[in-house]
């Protein structure tokens, strides 16, 4: 007979003191082996306020969800650059926008900027190895920026949104039914996405939880743990990439959509050039420090 015992847990990246967070450039896009620092203390990862106001069980899942966003950061500095330059694109192109001046395309701006906020949301999770959530989150993203798009088809679609309580029929067959020939329509790709981020994170299965998932013999016994953050190396490398992926095409299709007036902003565009060399780099490292053979046929995408 074997007694399963359920536990929670969490699985330490790499133990890194606040310190040397930092004073890594030289090993970005590198495969070197990075020697591991010495452990911190519960002072380098808890303020003074949450040492006082978390009880002891919070105060090690906090900390260890801490530890691991600094470490994750200091691990992969290469993707956490990707991701700043991409979220300085994402500010600069607000900046842009911003006085608005065509009436018919203010209020998507507004759409885009909360799926940018839903962006950092999920980055910021999927660093401190909490994949799942990052993902569910990642979806609301690429949800609103594809309501974002559709919208600015007939200015119109933006005054049934917005109405949603009055007419809850005719917004459901504009932006719930048949997503793929109506909100996603002209998006196969980021329908695709969308359809993944919901299996892989939002909706309640074994694919959304088996990252975190793993079992353990104890004295004959079976243990079945579910670590609250962490992941093995290779699988939060591969899952976090595949998220700043899905950042850039939620940004590009913001781009897109207001190319007229963002082409003539230069330093964006030199921003956005400047980036596509890095994440294509960025591709092809990530692929050799994994062997990862990599898919046939091109992988830029170009403005």
């Amino acid at each position: 007979m074997i007694l399963i015992i359920l536990s929670l847990c969490g699985r330490p990246h790499r133990e890194v003191p606040l310190e040397r967070v930092t004073g890594l450039e030289s090993k970005i896009m590198s495969t070197e082996p990075i020697p591991a620092p010495t452990a911190p203390r519960a002072d380098d990862l808890l303020l003074p306020f949450e040492q006082q106001n978390f009880p002891t069980e919070y105060k090690e899942y906090y900390g260890l969800k801490r530890n691991n966003f600094f470490a994750t950061i200091q691990k992969f500095r290469d993707q956490w650059n990707y991701y700043l330059m991409l979220d300085q694109i994402w500010m600069q192109e607000f900046r842009s926008l911003t006085p608005a001046t065509d009436p018919n395309t203010i209020f998507p701006i507004t759409i885009y900027m909360n799926a940018h906020l839903k962006v950092r949301v999920a980055i910021e999770l999927a660093f401190g190895g909490i994949l799942p959530e990052a993902r569910s989150i990642m979806r609301d993203a690429v949800e609103y920026a594809a309501h974002a798009h559709h919208m600015l088809k007939d200015p119109a679609l933006q005054e049934l949104w917005l109405n949603k309580l009055d007419d809850q029929k005719a917004w459901e067959q504009e932006f719930w039914y048949n997503k793929p020939t109506q909100l996603f329509e002209g998006l196969p790709l980021l329908h695709e996405v969308w359809k993944q981020l919901s299996n892989m994170g939002s909706h309640a299965n074994i694919v959304s939880m088996c990252e975190r998932f793993h079992t353990i013999e104890v004295d004959g016994q079976t243990q079945f743990n579910v670590a609250y953050t962490g992941l093995d190396e290779k699988t939060w490398a591969i899952g976090l990439f595949d998220l700043l992926l899905h950042d850039f095409m939620v940004e590009e299709m913001l781009f897109k959509d207001y190319r007229t007036r963002l082409q003539f902003d230069e330093k964006l565009l030199k921003m956005r050039a400047k980036f596509e060399v890095y994440k294509e780099q960025l591709r092809r490292s990530i692929a050799a420090r994994y062997s990862i053979t990599p898919p046939a046929g091109p992988t830029i995408v170009h403005p």
